[in-house]
This record gives structure tokens, sequence and C-alpha cells, in this order.
């Protein structure tokens, strides 16, 4: 035979390829516990605003930046709704917006 005949089904060998699955995750060497004495380091008000989008929408948005926006997008749209709808359903608006936010980070 030279390669380009057809071979029969009968006269193929099948080769079974097996492989370790290991799912265990490597070990994690210990992260260092640093202590100081300084206090922590004030943060200015632009700064907490941003520290506090990301938690609360850290899984929808990849930066801080993009993250005050959404919260800008949604401040916006509770003001809109709450002149065209009302006050009452904007605030319902906003706590329902608040319980998703929260929900999402855990």
């Amino acid at each position: 035979m030279t390669g380009t005949e057809s071979v029969r089904a009968d006269d193929r060998q099948t080769l079974h390829l097996t492989f370790p699955v290991d799912l265990t995750p490597p070990p994690m060497p210990p992260t260092p516990v640093v202590v100081s004495d300084r206090p922590p380091p004030e943060r200015t008000f632009g700064e907490r605003c941003l520290l506090t989008a990301e938690r609360f929408l850290g899984g929808w948005a990849p930066t801080l930046r993009l993250a005050l926006l959404l919260v800008a997008a949604g401040l916006a749209g509770l003001v809109l709704i709450g002149v065209f709808a009302g006050v009452v359903p904007a605030l319902i608006s906003a706590a329902v917006l608040v319980v998703l936010a929260s929900r999402r980070g855990h």
C-alpha cells in the first residue's frame, strides 16, 4: 500500500489516548501580612464616589469611570421618572436599583 488506497474498516486499528485529569487548583502562595502604624490615606470626595460605584457596580462596569457613568445614567433616569411620573414611582425605582446593585455584588 502507498497510503492513497482506501483501507477497509476491519483493517483499521483504533488508538485510545487517555490523559490524567487533575481538577485541583495549584496551591496558592500565602499572602504576606503587612502591618503599618500609619493611618489610611484620606480620600477625596471624587475617590470615595468612584470606590462606592465600584463596590456596587463592579460586575457591570469594568472600570471605575464606567461605574460612575452608570450611576450618573441611573440618576438621570430616576430624575426623568420623577419629572414625568412623580416622586413615588421614582423612589420605588430607586429602591429597586439599590436592591439590584446590592444583590449583584454578592
